[in-house]
């Protein structure tokens, strides 16, 4: 069903008076990384509330709600704690003679890096803002104070403070407009460029929505002229006797793309896409006198 302009204009005007109140209800919260987690998180719940296939009161339909809802919510606990570690690491290094370039850098390459690696997370700035902004106020603290210590500890306390309320504020406006926003859709909407959940499959990756294992590969190769599978019936081929790999369409200039029967002939310029074991590839390859088209 194709949605109507208006219901979409509607949400899009709601997604982003979601937004704008998150910023607005953190805006008193010290610091930049609050009012980036505030909303991120507002969108990722509005987001999710908004796609609620029906809306209902029954206490098993919020159970499941909450199922899609805390490991997105968990994940992104988990890469602020990390990043704020990270962040409280290197910049206790800066104060005992560490370079600050050095410490900077790392500080944001880990905590990019920790931030990719769990589950759930909502966006990889979450871990790189938390890590930076609690490396900032460490190394503005005077070198050598009496109080260093205890100043780090503040700092540290502060922000963690500061970027869990924000993120407690921002769950609490994103699912409260979101929720409120469904009440006068006739279905759930999904936005195509959301982090809130999968993409369709006809905009993953190929290789995502086969499932295939890390020793296959999705390949486009372009058959040769001197290619000795010319001409030659699919069946004939050998390519999944020999090389155990399926050929999954075929994409002809006259023809358009098209699924393969075994008694089609494979012309020049064809470009087969196969599924193929990739220490397979190389053979293949000079099989096909051509070259590899794009792999995945």
């Amino acid at each position: 069903m194709k949605p109507n302009k208006w219901t979409i204009r509607f949400i899009i005007i709601a997604r982003s008076f979601a937004v704008g109140t998150a910023y607005y209800l953190v805006r008193g919260i010290p610091g930049l990384t609050s009012s980036f987690v505030a909303i991120f998180v507002a969108l990722l719940l509005f987001d999710l509330s908004v796609a609620m296939p029906k809306f209902s009161l029954k206490f098993k339909y919020w159970i499941d709600l909450l199922e899609v809802i805390l490991p997105r919510i968990s994940g992104t606990i988990v890469t602020l704690s990390k990043g704020i570690i990270i962040g409280l690491v290197f910049g206790g290094l800066v104060q005992v003679g560490v370079s600050p370039f050095i410490g900077a850098v790392l500080s944001i390459g880990l905590g990019y890096h920790a931030a990719v690696q769990v589950k759930g997370n909502i966006s990889s700035y979450v871990g790189i803002l938390s890590a930076l902004s609690v490396y900032e106020q460490i190394i503005k603290i005077p070198a050598f104070s009496p109080n260093l210590i205890s100043d780090i500890g503040g700092t540290v306390l502060t922000i963690t403070y500061a970027t869990f309320t924000a993120l407690f504020m921002g769950c609490i406006c994103g699912f409260s407009l979101g929720v409120f926003t469904r009440l006068f859709l006739p279905r759930g909407y999904r936005s195509l460029t959301s982090s809130a959940y999968e993409l369709p499959l006809y905009l993953q990756p190929f290789k995502n929505v086969l499932h295939t294992d890390d020793n296959m590969a999705a390949i486009k190769m372009l058959v040769g002229e001197k290619s000795p599978l010319a001409y030659q019936p699919l069946s004939k081929s050998g390519l999944r006797e020999n090389f155990n790999s399926s050929v999954l369409s075929v994409i002809r200039g006259d023809k358009g793309t098209f699924v393969p029967k075994g008694d089609d002939l494979i012309y020049p310029g064809d470009t087969l896409v196969l599924i193929i074991p990739t220490v397979y590839a190389r053979e293949v390859v000079e099989l096909m006198k051509g070259s590899v088209v794009s792999e995945q």
